[in-house]
């Protein structure tokens, strides 16, 4: 093939993979910005463009005493998976990438399979389970289930950063005296700190966000806000509810904005 030939396939290769991820792009803003839209709505159901411009839908959302008390559910629940993720998934990395044992592979392949199941079949799966136990929904089977769902994104991402770090830094600092606890705490651990943040941001919002499992473990005196959404929408048409998700997509996006202030997004997965 002539260089000239070849250069006209490279940019029609580029061409082609802008105009897919521009698609792919728009697929998923686009929802999001309509969604964001209709939450201005004035009038008292959903419409698209909206009307006008009109902020009473959000004063709805925080006067309504079940809503705000779900949102407060969420945000309960997701810092306590979040905190899960981070006791039990930074060792379990640790262990998948500097351990040498037998089966190491098996273990690896257990420890992220949730990931690989929908989360229906967890939150099924969690709810007869409880019910064999006489372990009935509740906000501690809530965190429970969710954090065996998301324990595989901490994992996931703190591996792929311990990959990329020099053991011969932790032998330097055994050599000099320290101990493995000291080390992991002195030495290891900074350099994890980009991973763990995005660990954590990722979890939080996943724990946060997620219906298929929360649906099947919540209690049904103190739904999530995910939940509350799902009954609401059944019987609700008002721009409330876009309210809702518009101030859901907001949280999202401050705590990216927050990653990418504090440690930089092309440094997450370093």
């Amino acid at each position: 093939m002539s260089r000239a030939r070849r250069s006209l396939a490279d940019r029609l290769g580029i061409l082609a993979l802008a105009v897919v991820a521009g698609f792919a792009l728009l697929l998923l803003v686009a929802p999001s910005l309509i969604v964001i839209a209709i939450s201005f709505e004035p009038r008292g159901y959903v419409a698209f463009p909206p009307s006008g411009f009109s902020l009473k839908w959000y004063a709805t959302v925080f006067q309504n005493r079940q809503l705000m008390d779900s949102i407060l559910v969420s945000l309960d629940a997701a810092a306590a998976v979040a905190a899960v993720g981070m006791l039990i998934g930074v060792p379990a990395a640790f262990a998948s990438v500097r351990g040498t044992f037998p089966g190491k592979a098996a273990v690896n392949a257990f420890l992220v399979s949730p990931q690989m199941m929908p989360g229906m079949v967890i939150g099924i799966a969690s709810l007869f389970f409880g019910a064999y136990f006489a372990f009935r929904a509740s906000n501690a089977m809530l965190i429970l289930a969710l954090s065996v769902f998301c324990l595989p994104f901490t994992i996931r991402i703190v591996m792929a950063r311990l990959a990329g770090l020099d053991p011969r830094l932790d032998e330097a600092s055994a050599n000099l005296g320290a101990g493995r606890i000291e080390t992991f705490l002195r030495v290891t651990v900074p350099q994890l700190g980009p991973a763990l943040l995005a660990a954590a941001a990722f979890t939080f919002i996943e724990a946060f966000d997620n219906v298929t499992v929360a649906l099947f473990t919540s209690d049904v005196r103190g739904r999530p806000l995910p939940v509350e959404l799902y009954y609401l929408v059944q019987y609700d048409n008002t721009p409330a509810i876009a309210a809702v998700s518009a101030l859901e997509i907001g949280l999202s996006f401050v705590i990216m904005l927050i990653l990418a202030r504090t440690v930089g997004l092309e440094r997450l997965g370093r």
